[in-house]
């Protein structure tokens, strides 16, 4: 195919002298930038790809330090969130004389450029005063203490406090509760026996109904048993109950009362434990029978009990909470969080 051939192809037929102009001008473009490829040298290369890495490198930096920036401002706005709270203390007030203080101590997190204070809270729901009950027989003409151990309602107390001596007095049982120190106890409960224990003298109450025929509430608020085996010789003990020293009658009952003992030892009873009794520096007035001995924090620990025969009779005696729990069903009672039993 010759020159005049080619031309005549109708695949290079342009309509008008402008479209070949413009073919024309495109090709000296592509072939002027072969040539300045052709042009380049090795040398050119290399300065060419240095100012890429330098752009790089920039762009790379300038992004670091604006992140550093940012990271440090949030550490700052969390560290002045962190000192602006306040110091977090507990307070777990077991009787209207007995404070237990005790300040959390914070976790920090540090870094090079802020500390992170972590404070939690933590309260006691616990309340010997509103815990601590009267039980009380009208027609058994009697009293003593007890203790609310579930918010089932069920009520810890000793068996002497509601033995009716073959009489049958103690089908109608009242349980009195206190606002405070200050006045006296009201009638709000009553309650039957569901569990005793001669040997032990020990027995649980269960609330069944209200005093004056009220709705009973969802929940009670109840006192935690904590690990008795814990407790030494020269340890302070609160003694919270209702001693008959105060009693009158029914109509005038005696206030609630609490007292302070330091444990001096412990005996043994024959057929039940090597520490069968917890014995006080101090007298438990029979009134207080069936009440609460509580440690240092607040832990329901042993059941005051009053004995009147032989050489223990003169002595403040406790039946020690480990002891009740091995002979009664861990149903009627809520341990404490940090309570294990063995």
């Amino acid at each position: 195919m010759g020159v005049d051939d080619f031309f005549d192809d109708e695949f290079l037929d342009f309509d008008s002298d402008d479209d070949f102009e413009e073919f024309d001008n495109s090709s000296s473009f592509i072939s002027s930038l072969n040539n300045f490829r052709d042009s380049l040298t090795t040398k050119h290369f290399i300065v060419f790809g240095g100012v890429v890495m330098s752009l790089f490198l920039v762009y790379f930096v300038s992004y670091r330090f604006e992140a550093r920036n940012e990271t440090n401002l949030t550490a700052e706005t969390a560290t002045v969130e962190s000192n602006t709270s306040p110091t977090t203390t507990i307070e777990s007030k077991i009787s209207p004389t007995t404070t237990i203080e005790s300040n959390i101590s914070s976790t920090t997190t540090s870094s090079t450029t802020t500390t992170t204070t972590v404070t939690t809270n933590v309260v006691s729901a616990t309340d010997p005063l509103e815990s601590t009950v009267m039980v009380a027989l009208p027609d058994c003409g009697y009293m003593g203490s007890g203790t609310i151990i579930s918010k089932l309602g069920f009520i810890l107390t000793n068996e002497h406090v509601v033995s009716d001596d073959g009489t049958f007095c103690n089908d109608f049982i009242v349980i009195l509760t206190s606002e405070s120190g200050e006045k006296d106890p009201v009638p709000k409960y009553v309650a039957e026996i569901v569990e005793q224990n001669v040997t032990l003298d020990i027995a649980i109450l269960e609330i069944t109904g209200t005093y004056d025929g009220s709705p009973l509430p969802k929940s009670f608020r109840n006192m935690c048993v904590g690990d008795s085996n814990s407790v030494s010789q020269g340890d302070n003990l609160l003694i919270w109950g209702y001693p008959d020293v105060r009693w009158v009658n029914f109509d005038t009952p005696g206030r609630i009362d609490v007292s302070q003992g330091f444990v001096s030892g412990f005996d043994a009873e024959t057929g039940l434990s090597e520490k069968a009794w917890i014995s006080l520096s101090s007298t438990i007035s029979s009134g207080n029978s069936g009440g609460g001995a509580y440690n240092e924090l607040g832990q329901l620990v042993g059941v005051p009990t009053a004995v009147f025969q032989g050489n223990l009779s003169s002595r403040g005696l406790l039946r020690p909470m480990k002891l009740v729990l091995d002979y009664f069903d861990s149903f009627y009672f809520e341990s404490c969080k940090w309570y294990r039993k063995k």
